[in-house]
């Protein structure tokens, strides 16, 4: 029984992450963020678990991946033509390339989960930014839109968030950082690597700019200052083809 333990836990998260693309579309696009945290915790302790009663395999591998596509690549991309739909970026009627631009996110989400599966090598760090961290810095736009606080660095009144070309160009964005082999930290703590520090400095980040600062915009602000961090202290990582 609990062998079986962590794959249950996976398969938490895949429930969340189906559950998730219901609400989008019943139009509760902030309940399926919510419910891609709770899958985010999940992802989290799936792993954890599994190291801890010795039972890692292929089979849990998988399952991971197959949850993680759903929860962090099919979610994240529904919330995003959710929104472009009510902004009238994306049309419902006659044919418009802004209406399919959300699906950069699953297929980006679904090469790089097949790519890692086949690796051997990202354990420390990681080529390409982890499709979860991508999933829920996108669909927290959700969480953004929702708030009634903006900040006073916004762009006019509806602020860079509203803004059509980011909705347009940000999807592309995430797609390319997620199947890169830019070098992006790992946030498993190992006590063999030099790279603990940043983590507490990145998790610190986290709390301070989405409980002390900038609350829904936080997210998204973490998810750049991982890119930026990661491209700095790993500039010169050596990469295996």
């Amino acid at each position: 029984m609990f062998k079986s333990l962590p794959n249950l836990i996976t398969l938490g998260n895949l429930t969340c992450g189906l559950l998730a693309i219901v609400e989008v579309f019943k139009g509760n696009p902030l309940l399926a963020f919510f419910l891609m945290l709770i899958a985010g915790v999940l992802d989290f302790f799936d792993g954890f678990v599994a190291r801890l009663l010795g039972v890692v395999g292929d089979l849990g591998k998988q399952l991971d991946s197959l949850a993680d596509l759903v929860s962090f690549g099919i979610v994240p991309g529904l919330i995003w033509r959710h929104y472009m739909l009510l902004y009238g970026f994306c049309p419902s009627t006659g044919f418009c390339i802004n209406q399919y631009v959300w699906l950069a996110i699953p297929l980006a989400a679904a090469y790089r989960l097949a790519v890692f599966n086949l690796s051997s090598d990202q354990t420390t760090t990681f080529k390409g930014i982890p499709t979860p961290i991508t999933g829920l810095a996108l669909a927290s736009w959700a969480w953004v839109n929702e708030s009634n606080w903006v900040p006073s660095w916004s762009i006019t009144g509806i602020g860079i968030f509203h803004n059509f070309y980011v909705y347009l160009y940000m999807p592309i964005l995430a797609a390319y950082f997620m199947i890169s082999d830019h070098p992006m930290l790992s946030m498993k703590f190992n006590k063999t690597d030099g790279h603990n520090l940043k983590r507490f400095v990145l998790i610190g980040l986290m709390v301070f700019f989405t409980i002390g600062l900038f609350e829904s915009y936080g997210i998204i602000l973490f998810y750049f200052s991982y890119i930026l961090i990661s491209l700095i202290t790993l500039k010169n990582t050596p990469q295996s083809s």
